[in-house]
């Protein structure tokens, strides 16, 4: 695993090393100097809605699994962002299960998997819209067709998930808990779920057209016809958070659009701040501020025990008193 890590962050080092070689400093200044405020707001709010409905969505998952707090929900959701920073393809966002507790890391993991699931196939969906900007119509058509097909299994993901889990009963971490895991998924309401996926992904969407915008002038079919395939480059397990690699396609694709280089690696390197790197560092302060609170009340525990460190003539004194009230009886 350690050699594997250090080969992905030397491939990131030499993607972002080509970029740059690519994309000289000057050109990427040049670009924030011209940075339009207005779009950038209206990014930001987009942004907002989008992790609101993916919050939304993920605590109505807990929900249904029968955890109704939103504090403990939004933890292991940001758990899961803080995670994804420092792994590749940001597969750490499917360890939210660790932040939660023993009995429950079963449930939380099939429902992790079935929540990142129900985002890909939005993504996939952004790309059957795209289709009818990049190919004939025929060609579209037909895409829209496989996608309908594909339907019926997207609505059967929590069946799916569910008897694939139980290949997982003999794991250390689900033992005992995934057979019951597996009952609770398979009654998830999955369109409710889905309609919040694809919210949430055209949030996403409108808020990289809004940041691009905020860097060169470009119409919304720009950014259709290349957004799920920058995401999914992104997401290719190849390089940390996908340092690097969004970028370079990013320049590869937006250049045909008429985008200068040096907007199209401004515009994602502000998407990696807002989507990934701020809530994975919300996520960390949480966790941080979590454990050290978790050891002041264990270090309150231990200081109002009778005979600790805190009070150490508590013992004494007691004995004191009781050989003192045998000396009077006698």
């Amino acid at each position: 695993m350690r050699s594997i890590a250090w080969k992905q962050l030397i491939l990131s080092s030499g993607i972002v090393a080509i970029v740059l070689w690519r994309v000289p400093l000057g050109g990427l200044r040049a670009a924030f100097r011209g940075l339009e405020t207005g779009s950038l707001l209206l990014s930001l709010v987009c942004l907002g809605a989008w992790f609101a409905l993916r919050a939304y969505k993920w605590h109505h998952l807990m929900a249904v699994a029968g955890n109704a707090r939103i504090g403990y929900s939004l933890r292991n959701l940001l758990g899961g962002f803080a995670l994804g920073l420092v792994t590749p393809g940001r597969l750490g966002e499917l360890g939210r299960c660790v932040f939660v507790r023993q009995p429950e890391r079963a449930q939380v993991a099939l429902l992790t998997v079935f929540d990142r699931a129900l985002d890909f196939w939005a993504l996939l969906t952004s790309m059957g819209a795209g289709l009818f900007l990049l190919v004939s119509r025929p060609a579209a058509i037909f895409g829209v067709a496989v996608w309908l097909a594909l339907l019926p299994l997207v609505m059967g993901f929590p069946a799916l998930i569910g008897e694939v889990a139980k290949l997982a009963r003999t794991s250390r971490y689900f033992r005992g808990h995934v057979l019951q895991a597996a009952a609770g998924i398979s009654q998830i309401p999955t369109p409710r779920f889905a309609l919040l996926a694809v919210g949430a992904m055209a949030a996403e969407l409108a808020a990289f057209f809004f940041l691009l915008r905020a860097f060169s002038p470009t119409g919304f079919a720009t950014t259709l016809a290349t957004y799920p395939y920058i995401v999914l480059a992104a997401d290719l397990p190849v390089s940390f958070s996908g340092v690097g690699v969004r970028e370079g396609v990013a320049t590869l694709l937006l250049s045909p659009y008429a985008i200068p280089r040096g907007a199209a690696v401004d515009a994602c390197l502000l998407w990696f701040v807002f989507t990934i790197l701020l809530p994975a560092i919300c996520g960390a302060v949480w966790l941080a501020t979590d454990r050290l609170k978790a050891r002041m009340r264990a270090g309150d525990a231990v200081a109002i025990e009778p005979g600790s460190a805190y009070f150490p003539n508590a013992s004494s004194n007691a004995l004191s008193s009781a050989r003192n009230f045998s000396g009077s009886r006698t």
